[in-house]
């Protein structure tokens, strides 16, 4: 190296160094963004240079993500003294999307069911029948995601996708990739979280009345009038009603949709493990394991739902009664202008702290049984191979194999169970309640132990559960 270039980078360094003497760099807490401040003015005869600018930035750690029109500001003089300038932005890692269930038939009516959209419920009442040999619904794998980069050029891992394995419902089976789903009978579908069932379907021309009876049927019921009072429809799969439910008892192994609302006059019940989806309710008991969606009003009722109440559309209103849900409580009003007194009751429900504990017991015992299981087949094939074995002894082995197959599939289920229960309680622990348009005075809100009377009418507010204590924000 001659001497000229030993110059040449003693006036660079030389240069660097006086750039601390004009400006201060400083990266954020979580290292996404750098910004540059000038606080002392330039000498006439200085210029700074893009080379040195980014050099400096170098020094300081920053190379990635760099604000080229930022730092071209610094380079021809524009006005920057004490201006806070954000000269580096990394790039935040991409998560990869959870495998879900993606239904093959009819995929607009069922997208409108999962949806987070408003409802029209008559669009939801009819779903075409499948026949025998149809695939139903195929798994969507998991992604794994794309990794960022912080301003330091640190790589930030993707969280990737979760996974579930597909697994058969009723009158359905999975093809040996273990992608697809496909139809064991005629029927129609009834879809539960990650698993699609084909049921016949029992059907009701008219009203329900004397000559029809009760109803207690292993697939679908579909009914094109009214449920009176006094009336029982239980289903192993959905029930979808075309018109009104007076105080009758319907209980579901899927879903419910009711086409003309609910009058429950405080009797008879709503149950469902999956969502109900209907107009309007008013005096009803409702109790679901999935979601509650209405699309006018839930007037002096008692509603339970596992996940989200939501009522967005059309008037929109929650006024009176007990409600409660697990994630979420969404309306335009909530209460009204008369200080009805409405009671809401969002967090974990003590069935699922049941449930969780009932699944880990399950789990650990179900792991026993199989080392148990592992032992004794290890003693058997080595046994085989030193002696062989006698007739008894074989038809054991088989039975052993057997067992630990169906255990082994028990053991999946109730570990996948006890990992969504797991997300629902966490997902629990950051309920809300949100009014679009109004949260009147008389409405107590609860969140586990926590209670917060309404004193006076909020307008478009979100409450939620911060550092022990209910608080509401604007949306």
């Amino acid at each position: 190296m001659n001497e000229k270039d030993l110059d040449k980078i003693e006036k660079e360094w030389k240069s660097m160094a006086e750039l601390g003497h004009y400006f201060e760099v400083n990266v954020s807490e979580d290292k996404m963004m750098a910004t540059i401040i000038q606080f002392n003015d330039l000498k006439e005869d200085d210029r700074v240079t893009e080379g040195e600018i980014k050099q400096f930035l170098r020094e300081q750690g920053v190379v990635h993500g760099l604000v080229e029109a930022e730092i071209e500001k610094l380079v021809n003089g524009a006005p920057s003294l004490h201006v806070t300038r954000v000269i580096a932005n990394g790039d935040a890692p991409i998560n990869g999307t959870d495998a879900f269930l993606e239904t093959v038939q009819f995929q607009k009516k069922i997208r409108d069911v999962d949806s987070n959209q408003p409802i029209d419920v008559k669009d939801l009442l009819t779903i075409p029948e499948v026949k025998q040999g149809e695939m139903v619904g195929r798994k969507v794998p998991a992604t794994a995601g794309t990794n960022g980069k912080n301003v330091l050029g640190a790589e930030i891992e993707a969280k990737p996708g979760k996974d579930f394995k597909l697994r058969p419902g009723k009158n359905t089976r999975v093809d040996e990739e273990g992608l697809r789903l496909y139809a064991l009978v005629h029927g129609q579908m009834s879809i539960n979280q990650n698993v699609i069932h084909v049921y016949p379907v029992y059907e009701v021309k008219g009203d329900l009345d004397l000559k029809t009876g009760n109803i207690s049927f292993i697939g679908n019921v579909n009914i094109q009038g009214n449920v009176p009072a006094g009336f029982e429809v239980k289903a192993k799969g959905d029930i979808r009603v075309n018109g009104t439910v007076e105080s009758a008892t319907l209980e579901a192994e899927g879903s419910i949709f009711v086409g003309a609302g609910i009058v429950g006059q405080g009797k008879g019940k709503i149950i469902a493990k999956g969502n109900l989806h209907t107009t309007f309710i008013n005096q009803g008991n409702v109790e679901v394991e999935g979601d509650i969606e209405v699309a006018q009003s839930i007037l002096h009722s008692n509603c339970t739902a596992g996940g989200r109440i939501l009522c967005i559309k059309g008037k929109g209103n929650i006024a009176g009664g007990s409600i409660s849900a697990g994630a979420s409580i969404h309306a335009k009003e909530i209460g009204n202008t008369m200080q009805t007194k409405t009671l809401l009751f969002v967090g974990a429900r003590q069935k699922w702290l049941d449930r969780e504990s009932e699944l880990k017991q399950q789990v650990n015992q179900g792991d026993k049984e199989m080392a148990k299981l592992s032992t004794l087949l290890k003693a058997i094939v080595a046994k085989e191979e030193q002696a062989g074995l006698t007739a008894s002894e074989r038809v054991q082995k088989l039975r052993v194999r057997n067992a630990m197959k169906v255990l082994a599939e028990s053991l999946d289920t109730a570990k996948e169970e006890l990992v969504a229960l797991k997300e629902k309680l966490n997902i629990n622990e950051h309920g809300l309640v949100l009014a679009d348009q109004a949260l009147h005075q008389n409405v107590e809100i609860h969140f586990g132990k926590y209670r917060r009377r309404i004193l006076s009418k909020h307008e478009y507010v979100r409450v939620a559960l911060l550092n022990s204590e209910i608080t509401l924000s604007p949306q």
